[in-house]
């Protein structure tokens, strides 16, 4: 029964807006840019995914892809073998026992296993592998046939997430209940829904009353009116009358500049913000780099003296929309760094795709002063006036470290990357917490953009540089995910 007064009506059993929980399941996953592909169902993989991850008729899964994202770049393995543990899962309980006096008599502890397998997947990286895994009929078969194509290499990591069984009806109910408490904005994804207040979702159309108590996350599915509704979440109310089943929309759409441009929330300063900026950015490039002629020159003849050519490195990144560009600035490191990166990888402090190593061997003398001095990034400003950066912005980063996460790289690429950005300026290095933070100041800052944001920005990390007030982490080091910048694989943020 569901919770509405006045009314007693079935749900229909495991259903919200007509979607069952296969359906929820994989609009879930396409969210982030992630396709579901069923062994033996014909079905393709969609045309704009990333990642695949190859499943069984009626398996539904549910973990946090961003916690093997690296493993899963760095490795580059064809498939990789993901077996999901039971999350909270520990090596032992405590109880106590009182005696008949109502003292404590004994602490027992009880044992038990310290992980508890839920089940296991397979994620692929090639479009060719999940097509070949929707045409098979068991798991044998389409990584024999994988492996008659080429040498098949295939990883094995953990990962803590549950699998589910959509045969079963209780699980259904789980899973998007599950779903449901972790997933933020599925009207973006479920072409039909709106939200109908914060954190209350339902069809287009609906409404709450006066008389409604809802608190979300609260998903209400397809009801017969009237009646008043109270339900606190994170709860799933079940469609009660069968509804229109909503659109869902593909990955190839979700993330089409397009849709990203329309679904995007207008910012407070209206249409002027983004042409004063570019105005500010050329006029302040343009200048810096007339000022700062004769000490540019200084450098590159150090540069040269040093380690000779090349003087400057240029590394392919993503610019605002997912465009390409040579992100220019003074080569630091040995032009042999890339073959050292290998044995000074298990060396990185970074948890994301990123590489920082302590007195890292590949930087030369004189980039050790440019990178401490953040001297080595004032070749950007001619990025800056080519109009593929902006002063204040976003990090750019390589194609291969966004793409694991798409719903933060559809945020992050739709404004001009900067020189510095918030991430810099507020970062803290806190073990563990580095990726994170770079995801959330990224994510806050386009939300967030305006002009006092970008000047306060701006002015920290002047401060920062002439090693001023707060450092939570300074420039040098918050633009230091030091990779090699002789060939471009790997690069210094």
């Amino acid at each position: 029964m569901i919770a509405v007064r006045g009314e007693e009506t079935t749900a229909v059993a495991g259903r919200v807006w007509g979607l069952g929980a296969i359906e929820i399941h994989d609009a879930y996953w396409a969210s982030v840019g992630v396709s579901c592909v069923r062994l033996g169902s014909g079905v393709g993989p969609d045309s704009g995914a990333d990642v695949f991850l190859l499943l069984e008729p009626e398996q539904i899964v549910v973990f946090d892809l961003r916690r093997i994202a690296e493993t899963l770049l760095w490795n580059a393995a064809d498939l990789t073998r993901v077996q999901l543990i039971e999350p909270g899962q520990s090596g032992y309980r405590e109880r106590i026992v009182f005696a008949a006096d109502g003292c404590v008599a004994k602490i027992e502890r009880i044992y038990k296993a310290e992980r508890q397998v839920s089940g296991q997947l397979l994620v692929a990286q090639r479009r060719g592998d999940a097509e070949i895994w929707a045409g098979s009929d068991s798991p044998t078969a389409a990584i024999g046939a994988m492996r008659r194509h080429r040498r098949l290499r295939i990883d094995a990591i953990e990962c803590s997430g549950r699998r589910f069984h959509a045969a079963h009806p209780g699980e259904r109910e789980r899973v998007i209940r599950a779903i449901a408490q972790v997933w933020a904005n599925p009207e973006r994804v479920l072409e039909g829904i709106c939200q109908l207040s914060t954190g209350v979702y339902g069809l287009e159309g609906d409404a709450l009353t006066e008389q409604d108590r809802c608190v979300g996350p609260l998903w209400l599915g397809a009801r017969s009116g009237g009646g008043r509704v109270e339900e606190i979440g994170p709860s799933v109310m079940w469609d009660s009358v069968p509804g229109k089943t909503v659109r869902v929309r593909p990955i190839s759409e979700i993330f089409s500049p397009e849709f990203a441009k329309s679904s995007r929330e207008p910012h407070a300063h209206g249409d002027w913000y983004d042409p004063l900026k570019r105005a500010i950015d050329f006029t302040v490039a343009a200048v810096t780099l007339v000022v700062l002629a004769p000490m540019l020159a200084l450098i590159a003849l150090a540069v040269y003296l040093d380690d000779g050519f090349p003087i400057f490195f240029g590394h392919r990144r993503q610019a605002q929309g997912g465009r390409l560009f040579r992100c220019w600035k003074f080569r630091t490191m040995r032009r042999n760094a890339e073959a050292l990166m290998a044995e000074l990888r298990k060396q990185n402090l970074c948890d994301g795709p990123q590489v920082l190593i302590q007195d890292d061997p590949r930087v030369t003398r004189i980039g050790k002063y440019l990178r401490k001095f953040q001297l080595d990034e004032f070749p950007q400003f001619w990025n800056v006036l080519a109009g593929d950066m902006s002063i204040v912005g976003p990090r750019p980063s390589p194609e291969n470290e966004n793409q694991f996460c798409p719903a933060w790289r559809e945020k992050r690429l739709s404004v001009r990357p900067g020189i510095t950005g918030l991430w810099q300026v507020m970062r803290t290095r806190a073990p563990g917490k580095d990726f994170q933070e770079w995801i959330q100041y990224d994510i806050e800052y386009v939300a967030r953009k305006g002009p006092l944001l970008d000047l306060r920005i701006f002015i920290l990390t002047v401060l920062t540089v002439l090693h001023i007030g707060r450092k939570p982490a300074r420039a040098a080091e918050a633009t230091n995910s030091l990779t090699s910048d002789t060939t471009g694989t790997m690069t210094k943020k």
